[in-house]
């Protein structure tokens, strides 16, 4: 891989290009769209996206000839805001634009792989999209087997873009993945299809493996490639497909690899299916079961990452030489909106009262910067009964940082404020409370010390203590009891340990020499029957043979005759 090309690229310088009629019509649309997605979506950051103020006013700015707003909350969300997805696409847009340019002047090779898997009309987005991401992990993720390892040894892949993109049709919800792939050295024409028959195969058995359809490799009408699809592009073009990528943007705009990957926003659906930006205008249009389509992909989508780099690509970009974009989504709309000349500084209160709540003013305001700049935003505001000067001000100057809270923060602060605001008051409540009560008693306890509630409390809590006493002394006794028994089980523990390992010894020593003679030992496991012990012979007194028994006179036999009566109690017989 070449590195010696003096071209130098950047990702993370912004456009100066002048905005157009058609792009400020654009805007309005998406103002517009934004506003009544608010109702529908139920995602209370889109309801706060371009509403809430974040700190004390709003500034409408002008950059470029286009107008926007600083110091309002952005969402940040590329899937469901049509606002934030905007800006955001559009960045990304022009950053891959780059690296496809940079990459092709280093000599490396550039290739478009596009997955899709097998789906009806009952299946749920959700479930798709889990499958889809298990199959991705199992195939060409962390989990990826030796076969696509090797490939990436045998086609020089360093690395992969991926894009999540969603449509809509007559089967139902139609996930897949666009893959841009980055290699070492160009692609010969012979081996693509090489490619496209082991990624087929990777792919096919991930998605079995996870618990998804088989897909199609060859479509039986027409022969192209279905499940999986590899796109070359012709040397020259600077990351521009030459076949597959030859879309259309509002039927002018030629399509790009970068657009391909990030402008979702404004594609349109082919073959009967309808992106999820069409479907919300349906939605909008009053149409109910685009309505609950669309609430099924703002479920899903929330939280799913629409571009991928893969791990180590951009470190080996930016070792190349490759500047990087390294703005977050959340950072890159919020930068969108407060980059620009300040044009007036309005109150929260006047914000909130006159302009964000009353439909379409705050799209106004725009039009009458865009249109004459301060003399213009002057006299619309004056046309709303508002005062200049008082109700909106002369532009402040933003921060210097160019920092800004996203939604999710502005959300969490304003939760925790609200949560700190009920908590004090019920604080302040108990206190005086507990203050008024405790008061009285003091009070009454001063008057009657002797009274016999107080008398009875104290006698109560002696008793108590004694109880606690008492009760810690037999908790002591039965720990040191436990301990002790713990001990003793740990000491026969190792007895029989020790005895198990000799043992153990003892057998394999047998098995290595057969033919020593064993000595038998004593097991622990087994104790050996107790030896009888015979009964100590008692000798007889001297003067006790009789022939007779002492105690009942009868006649001894000649072996109890030395002892001058019978064995047991012979009174009885």
């Amino acid at each position: 891989m070449s590195t010696d090309n003096p071209a130098t690229f950047s990702g993370s310088t912004r456009g100066t290009v002048m905005e157009s009629d058609a792009d400020t019509t654009a805007r309005d649309i998406r103002f517009e769209m934004r506003e009544a997605l608010r109702a529908i979506s139920g995602l209370e950051r889109l309801e706060r996206c371009g509403i809430s103020v974040l700190a004390g006013g709003v500034t409408p700015t002008l950059r470029n000839g286009r107008a926007g707003y600083a110091g309002v909350v952005t969402c940040g969300s590329v899937h469901v805001c049509p606002c934030c997805a905007t800006s955001i696409r559009r960045v990304r847009q022009d950053e891959l634009d780059q690296v496809g340019q940079f990459w092709e002047c280093q000599s490396c090779g550039l290739v478009m792989m596009t997955l899709t898997m097998r789906h009806y009309d009952r299946d749920l987005l959700a479930d798709l999209e889990e499958k889809q991401r298990a199959a991705w992990k199992a195939g060409f993720g962390m989990n990826a087997g030796r076969q696509w390892r090797q490939a990436k040894k045998d086609f020089g892949i360093r690395g992969f873009v991926r894009a999540w993109e969603v449509t809509h049709g007559e089967n139902g919800w139609h996930c897949h993945y666009h893959v841009l792939l980055f290699l070492a050295r160009p692609l010969a024409a012979g081996r693509v299809e090489e490619l496209q028959h082991l990624v087929f195969e990777v792919w096919s058995e991930a998605l079995v493996k996870v618990g998804a359809r088989m897909p199609v490799e060859v479509s039986e009408k027409d022969g192209k490639p279905v499940g999986v699809k590899i796109d070359a592009p012709d040397r020259g073009e600077s990351g521009q497909m030459a076949r597959y990528l030859m879309k259309n943007q509002d039927g002018k705009t030629r399509w790009g690899v970068a657009a391909e990957l990030t402008r979702q926003d404004v594609k349109q659906g082919q073959g009967g299916h309808r992106t999820p930006f069409q479907i919300a205008r349906d939605a909008i249009a009053g149409d109910a079961r685009s309505v609950e389509l669309w609430r099924e992909f703002v479920v899903t989508a929330t939280g799913v990452r629409s571009l991928y780099w893969s791990n180590g690509l951009r470190k080996l970009l930016r070792e190349m030489g490759f500047e990087l974009d390294e703005r977050n989504d959340n950072e890159v709309a919020a930068d969108e909106a407060a980059d620009g000349k300040p044009i007036a500084c309005i109150p929260a209160a006047t914000w909130y009262r006159h302009i964000a709540r009353q439909k379409g003013r705050a799209l106004a305001l725009l039009k009458a910067a865009e249109k004459g700049g301060t003399r213009a935003v002057r006299a619309l505001i004056e046309s709303w009964g508002l005062i200049w000067g008082a109700d909106v001000t002369e532009p402040e100057k933003l921060p210097a940082d160019g920092t800004l809270p996203t939604a999710a923060e502005v959300l969490r602060r304003a939760a925790r404020m609200d949560l700190a605001a009920r908590a004090e008051v019920w604080r302040r409540g108990f206190a005086l409370a507990e203050g008024a009560v405790i008061k009285a008693r003091a009070e009454h306890f001063a008057a009657h010390p002797d009274a016999p509630e107080y008398t009875a409390r104290a006698d109560a809590m002696k008793q108590a203590a004694v109880d606690r006493d008492a009760q810690l002394d037999i908790e002591d006794q039965e720990h040191d009891e436990l301990a002790a028994a713990r001990a003793e089980f740990v000491r026969r523990r190792k007895l029989v340990a020790v005895a198990h390992a000799d043992e153990t010894t003892a057998a394999f020593d047998r098995l290595r020499n057969p033919d020593r003679p064993v000595t038998p030992k004593v097991s622990l496991r087994k104790r050996r029957k107790p030896t009888a012990v015979p009964a100590p012979r008692l000798t007889p007194p001297a003067d006790a043979a009789s022939e007779t028994c002492r105690r009942c006179g009868r006649a001894l036999a000649p072996a109890l005759q030395p002892y001058g009566q019978h064995v047991g109690d012979c009174t009885r017989n």
